[in-house]
């Protein structure tokens, strides 16, 4: 059985897939005052950008009513928004959740990735109609509760999208039909990456099956006002984002003509999944109007904190989106795909994923935090956590500048605003850094650290506890703060300084 793929000849559709990246940005690359910066692609709309105070919540695997009753937690813990699995008719269902040792695995989905946080499949992405929201995760009408709920706790809900394919067609039921799409008129038939008839890696990494899932003909008209209507009836619930699956597998034409430009029609912000190390081909995909995932930061992140060298995080070392371009990087440490630093399987995250989440809070991006396992999500209690996410939505802002960097101590400064810590070392340990500040009290708005002052020549010394951080700002930095640990801070001069450092 041969899918249609005729139209395939046409010059128009091959010149549209020559999307050119329209803008490219110079990343520090020295430590102790050069900076992250940031040329933006021309007139991004709100939603192509990651919000300065935007801090991301992952709910995976969990249903409609669980994550409703959440979000009262959710929005102490201060998160803005959540991201939530796809709403549409799946092949598979609870019951075919399982570890790959384990009895009832299904076969069908083995593992690409290496090392996963929860059980797989991954329910809700292999659709087989996009016009039905009734799935694993609950009915149509109670994701509009949760959506409704969420907007009442002031929190956007970010709702998980599959546009590259739809289920693998043979099941362990049998074949699996599609209501709204045939198998031979609507999908490419080149085979499945790895074994693809298609010549080229671009065209094969757009137009072959992922994992035997069928990838979907983009160019057809029919499949086009089947993606519209869905991302519609998605927004007419009440949703405020989308995050793309496996949109590295997606022509970027089709997100710059099509899907990106209806998006900001309806309101709808948008992440990309682009699993891919290299910045310049995430930067492709960001440039059509969406921000990324960043996947290289996040391989940093896992050298840095899983037994390696900090110097692996500075702007020197360190590849990333956020380096490039931080208005379009979405930071994580894990997610439902991929383990953080020292996570075993079945068991808590530990100190390393704690150390890299306060990382990305306080760096630049828009930080998604994920924790797997645990079914009453203790995270959302942790008093630690709460004070990381209160410093990323209000201290978290400016230029990234490289402070200090060795194998167990990264500092750096969030331009004027945040000076961050963060020390992987078994024993605490005091450094000297150049700051923003001149004779400038600072507090630790999200640890114990003693209060400190700027010297004259704008430096100030800093103790970084053992396995821990410190994040130092300006006491009125924060408003509503606690009063903060340790001495009291002088009070602040009146009348501000006219040297800057």
């Amino acid at each position: 059985m041969r899918r249609n793929h005729s139209h395939r000849s046409d010059s128009a559709g091959v010149d549209r897939r020559s999307v050119l990246r329209s803008s490219a940005a110079l990343g520090a690359v020295a430590l102790g005052g050069v900076t992250i910066g940031s040329t933006s692609a021309a007139a991004r709309s709100e939603g192509a950008t990651a919000p300065e105070d935007g801090v991301g919540y992952q709910y995976f695997h969990r249903e409609w009513t669980e994550i409703e009753a959440d979000l009262e937690r959710v929005a102490d813990l201060g998160v803005s928004a959540i991201w939530i699995p796809q709403p549409a008719v799946s092949k598979l269902g609870w019951e075919n959740l399982t570890y790959e040792d384990q009895e009832g695995f299904y076969e069908g989905e083995e593992s690409v990735y290496g090392r996963e946080r929860d059980p797989h499949p991954p329910l809700g992405y292999q659709p087989v109609d996009l016009r039905d929201f009734d799935s694993a995760h609950g009915t149509e009408d109670e994701l509009a509760s949760l959506i409704e709920t969420a907007h009442d706790h002031d929190i956007n809900v970010i709702v998980d999208v599959v546009l590259n394919h739809m289920a693998n067609p043979d099941g362990p039921d049998g074949e699996v039909e599609y209501p709204q799409f045939d198998l031979d008129e609507h999908f490419h038939d080149y085979g499945t990456l790895g074994d693809c008839e298609l010549e080229g890696e671009e065209a094969e990494m757009y137009e072959c099956d992922l994992l035997d899932l069928p990838s979907m003909d983009v160019e057809h008209p029919e499949v086009k006002a089947a993606h519209e209507a869905y991302l519609r009836k998605i927004a007419d619930l009440g949703a405020d984002g989308l995050r793309i699956d496996a949109a590295a597998h997606v022509w970027p034409w089709y997100f710059q003509e099509h899907i990106n430009p209806l998006a900001d029609e309806l309101g709808l912000w948008r992440v990309g999944e682009v699993w891919d190390d290299d910045v310049d081909h995430l930067l492709e995909f960001a440039d059509t109007g969406m921000t990324v995932f960043d996947f290289p930061l996040y391989n940093a992140i896992m050298e840095a904190f899983e037994g390696g060298s900090m110097e692996a995080l500075s702007q020197e070392a360190a590849r990333g989106v956020v380096h490039e371009d931080p208005e379009v990087a979405v930071t994580f440490v894990q997610n439902h795909d991929t383990t953080g630093p020292e996570v075993e399987p079945n068991e808590p995250e530990g100190r390393a994923v704690e150390l890299a989440e306060a990382f990305v809070l306080a760096y630049a991006g828009m930080p998604m935090l994920y924790r797997g396992g645990a079914e009453d999500r203790p995270e959302l209690e942790d008093d630690d956590l709460q004070a990381l996410v209160e410093v990323s939505r209000t201290l978290a802002r400016g230029d990234v500048i490289d402070r200090h960097v060795d194998e167990d101590v990264y500092v750096f400064e969030r331009e004027g605003n945040l000076l961050a810590g963060i020390n992987t070392a078994d024993e605490a340990r005091t450094v000297t850094v150049e700051t923003d500040w001149r004779t400038e009290p600072l507090i630790d708005h999200a640890g114990d650290g003693a209060n400190v002052t700027t010297g004259p020549d704008c430096t100030v010394e800093l103790t970084v506890p053992a396995e821990g951080w410190v994040m130092y700002g300006p006491r009125d930095g924060v408003p509503a703060d606690p009063e903060p640990p340790g001495e009291p801070a002088p009070p602040a001069d009146p009348e501000p300084l006219s040297d800057d450092c």
